[in-house]
């Protein structure tokens, strides 16, 4: 009995991979996770992710759009993912804003969640938690 009552307080830890080129960013992103009890794993290179994913399991992606690549966008990177990773939860946190164009493009090319950086943490935390159908 009291093994299933610990069960029902007891929250999985999730893992993140948060892909921005502004060290910032995902440092506070980790930070940000670790408060609520989760692993966030920073990659400032976006060129690894493929190689990242392919070796370290991982429950979600944040991904900027905005990857300081001259020839890749975080679209890009999104469709890489999605031709190896089908139903990896990617959620897009981008610092442009809600551009409708790119929305619908991150959509489109299999994003789960859409998120500008003006939002309050809260709003992120609760985006990220809805592309995994978990709880806010």
């Amino acid at each position: 009995m009291f093994e299933s009552i610990k069960n029902v307080f007891q929250k999985e830890v999730k893992r993140f991979l948060i892909v921005d080129d502004q060290i910032q960013i995902t440092e506070f992103l980790c930070v940000y996770l670790k408060k609520f009890g989760h692993q966030g794993v920073s990659l400032t290179d976006a060129t690894h992710v493929l190689g990242w994913l392919q070796s370290n399991p991982c429950d979600a992606v944040i991904l900027d759009l905005n990857l300081g690549l001259e020839n890749c966008d975080g679209i890009q990177i999104l469709q890489e993912i999605r031709k190896e990773f089908a139903s990896l939860p990617i959620v897009i946190f981008t610092g442009e804003g809600y551009d409708e164009a790119r929305l619908q493009a991150a959509i489109e090319a299999g994003a789960s969640g859409y998120v500008s950086k003006s939002v309050r943490p809260s709003d992120m935390y609760a985006a990220l938690m809805r592309a995994l159908n978990l709880p806010t």
